[in-house]
This record gives structure tokens, C-alpha cells and sequence, in this order.
């Protein structure tokens, strides 16, 4: 289904983002025209609604009720299965994942957190980006990507797999995104629990160096009580 110019996208995503729920026509308008919409701004609406409508019931006889894209007194509402969105099926493995997680079942949480992540093929509504509906999404799940990177080789880790191969992984995330002080906690880890310690070592003032320079800050303490232990050259709680 090719579902339009950008706006019509954009009106359709704003739908998919609260499915079965109503959206009124003022909030469809402030999602898709945060600012400086049209004067005819209500006919651009209708004719796209009425454009997906179409496209997503195409073999809908004449005059017949809309079932999918319907208009309720509080809304439009579009009715799918949360199962048909990646972005809901993401969300529901990533909390799973993380249950998982808390509960000690790392491999089965390992497990679920790489089926959640081998759902994303690039970056999130990027056909939308421009438009406030789209940015406010993909920002969102953006961050939910990252936490599910995090408590991916969190399980990793806690599962005692190959720590090398996870020390391998972790330092384009850690040196990509410095200010998520856990991607490099946990190459720390992996790098002590590796026998690298002098890389360890050097992987915590790297990040120090950084919040520094780009933040004005000091790592926190989790970062900094870790730093310690593997100074001290102590066992890490959890190893063996």
C-alpha cells in the first residue's frame, strides 16, 4: 500500500500511533500543521482521511460503513491490530525483554530483546521526520531503541557469554552516544570480566574526558563505583 503524499503519511501515522483510540480533528491538524496551517486546513483533512480510507478498504461496497478508518462522534478512530504495527510489537518484546531481565532469565531475555531490535530496518518514521507527529515518534522510540541496545548486552553480559566478543561490540555505542553513561558501564565490565583491565581503565576516562567537554559533568556514581572496583582490582558482584 503506497499510502500518499508526505501529509497524508503523516495524518496516517498519527492514527497508527494511538490505534483505537479517537483523534479529533484539532489534534490531527496540530500533528500534521504545528505551525501555519493552511485556511483550508479542514478540507486537506477530510481529503486525505478520505484517501486512506480508500486505499486501506479498497474492496468496501458503495455507501457501505467505514470499519477500519471510521469517524466517531470524539474522533477519527483506526482500528487495527496492535500485532500489525512493528512499532507496538517493538515495545511489547522491549518490556517483555526487560521483565525478563529483572526476573534473572537473561537468556531468555537476550533472546526477546534481539527479536525486538531485528524489527527496526533504519531509523523511525523517517518518511515523516519533518512533521511534529513524526519527530515526537521517532525521538520516542529512539530512546526505547537505545534502552533495548542496553538491556540486550545487559543480558549478554549477565548471561557469562563471550565477553570478548561483547567488549568488541560495545565501544561505537558507548563513543556514539557518551551521555548514556550505561553503554559504557557495561564495556567496562565486559573489558575487566575479558582480563582487560588497562582497557577498562581507559574506557572510563575516555567517557569522563567527554562528559567534561560536551556536558559539563561528571559521571555518576554507578560509573564512578565501578571505575573504583576495578581499580582496587576487586570481583565484580555477579561474576564468578
Amino acid at each position: 500500500m503506497n499510502p500518499g503524499s508526505a501529509r497524508q503519511r503523516a495524518v496516517l501515522t498519527a492514527l497508527l500511533l494511538t490505534p483505537g483510540q479517537p483523534m479529533t480533528a484539532e489534534q490531527l491538524t496540530e500533528a500534521v500543521w504545528p505551525r501555519n496551517p493552511p485556511n483550508d486546513v479542514m478540507a486537506n483533512l477530510h481529503s486525505y482521511v478520505s484517501n486512506l480510507r480508500r486505499l486501506l478498504e479498497p474492496n468496501r461496497p458503495p455507501r457501505s460503513r467505514d470499519t477500519v478508518l471510521r469517524r466517531e462522534p470524539t474522533g477519527y478512530v483506526l482500528t487495527v491490530d496492535d500485532d500489525c504495527i512493528d512499532a507496538f510489537r517493538f515495545e511489547r518484546l522491549l518490556h517483555e525483554g526487560r521483565r525478563q531481565l529483572q526476573a534473572g532469565l537473561h537468556q531468555n531475555a537476550r533472546r526477546t530483546l534481539e527479536r525486538a531490535l531485528a524489527l527496526w530496518r533504519g531509523s523511525a518514521y523517517p518518511e515523516v521526520s519533518d512533521y511534529a507527529v513524526g519527530a515526537q515518534a521517532a525521538s520516542r522510540f529512539e530512546e526505547l531503541r537505545l534502552l533495548a541496545l542496553e538491556s540486550l548486552w545487559e543480558a549478554a553480559l549477565a548471561e557469562e557469554r563471550d565477553f570478548s566478543m561483547i567488549a568488541a561490540e560495545l565501544p561505537a555505542l558507548a563513543m556514539r552516544f557518551p551521555a548514556r553513561e550505561r553503554f559504557s558501564w557495561l564495556l567496562m565490565k565486559a573489558l575487566y570480566r575479558s582480563g582487560r583491565r588497562a582497557e577498562a581503565i581507559d574506557a572510563y576516562h575516555r567517557t569522563r574526558r567527554t562528559l567534561a567537554e560536551e556536558y559539563g559533568v561528571d559521571p555518576g556514581l554507578e560509573l564512578q563505583e565501578l571505575f573504583a572496583t576495578i581499580l582496587r582490582g576487586e570481583r565484580l558482584a555477579g561474576s564468578a
